[in-house]
């Protein structure tokens, strides 16, 4: 079963200009994106910078604007120009922001914090709260003793467990977490991946990981969806797409991982990604592309079923295509 179901989904952001303040243009952040993710499975958006799949992760939840397209949570079709559709999901589906400061209320305590979705929920009563919140606290390895600090006195790791405590507090179905240790150091990112496996095991969620590193999906991801100003281009079962990529864009992404053999220096791709306001004639990628033909400027491709998943490309990657290129 879906929990997720996203079919053609655009959110275009508008511009205005002018002494009336008239729409002049748009922002397509994300631009007929379709997309699912199954009970119980992990499934990661990956792409640079500013492609959209933050936007992505908020049109889902309603948490901004949808322009068109068909979402479905549960089964269950939502009305996007209504925001009270989703009112009957909101506990079935959480996230967790990438700042953990910003995204905690700095004038709560962490105990205001965490008994306030308790109690609209009825999770938990008034006279029970207190021990609903230490509970919560000890499943994120906190003591119950943090409850009445404040989130400024916490570090960047210990704001980000908080952060996971509330989104687990409603015992949601699924999880989209939204760059969720890219802010954190390096030596806390495990940890916080470990918990989210840990609590996803207890509680049979469905995670929607949304990142742009390549290192963390390959270890957690049953899919992975890449985006790119606004579209997906590819989406293979993830052990498909690190041995064979068939988007020359995905390709550049895996060249451009780090490792530790110094042989291999990362590969940054190069070009300039072009405006989503005003974008180019045909594939959206080719302007970047090493493999791009006449036939790539007419128009976009469509996003066809190839091998395991599916690709955007007229021009797909085969492992002797690359290896041919590799002899030149």
């Amino acid at each position: 079963m879906n929990v997720i179901e996203a079919k053609n989904l655009k959110t275009f952001f508008p511009i205005t200009g002018g002494v009336f303040s008239k729409v002049t243009a748009h922002v397509k952040a994300v631009n007929d994106v379709s997309l699912t993710v199954k009970e119980g499975e992990i499934v990661s958006v990956v792409g640079e910078s500013g492609c959209g799949k933050s936007t992505l992760g908020l049109s889902i939840l309603g948490l901004v604007p949808v322009t068109s397209g068909e979402i479905v949570l549960n089964g269950h079709p939502i009305n996007s120009k209504n925001p009270s559709s989703w009112k009957p999901f909101r506990k079935d589906f959480q996230i967790i922001f990438q700042d953990p400061f910003t995204s905690l209320n700095p004038k709560h305590t962490i105990f205001r914090i965490l008994a306030e979705p308790l109690l609209t929920h009825k999770i938990y009563s008034r006279k029970t709260i207190q021990a609903g919140v230490a509970h919560l606290l000890e499943q994120v390895g906190l003591s119950p003793d943090y409850v009445q600090g404040f989130p400024h006195a916490f570090s960047g790791g210990q704001r980000q467990r908080i952060a996971i405590a509330r989104a687990m507090s409603v015992r949601p179905k699924m999880i989209i977490c939204d760059e969720v240790v890219s802010a954190l150091d390096v030596s806390v990112q495990a940890q916080i991946i470990n918990l989210l496996m840990d609590l996803k095991k207890k509680m049979g969620l469905s995670l929607l990981f949304i990142t742009h590193d390549l290192s963390l999906v390959k270890a957690i991801s049953d899919r992975i969806y890449v985006m790119y100003l606004g579209k997906i281009l590819e989406s293979e079962p993830t052990p498909d797409l690190f041995k064979n990529p068939q988007h020359p864009y995905t390709e550049a992404l895996l060249k451009s991982i780090p490792t530790l053999d110094r042989s291999k220096r990362p590969q940054i791709l190069g070009g300039e990604v072009p405006s989503p306001i005003d974008l180019p004639p045909g594939c959206i990628f080719q302007s970047r592309c090493p493999y791009a033909k006449d036939q790539c400027g007419k128009k976009h491709p469509d996003l066809v079923p190839r091998n395991n998943g599916l690709v955007a490309c007229y021009f797909p990657l085969s492992p002797q295509a690359k290896r041919k290129k590799k002899k030149r």
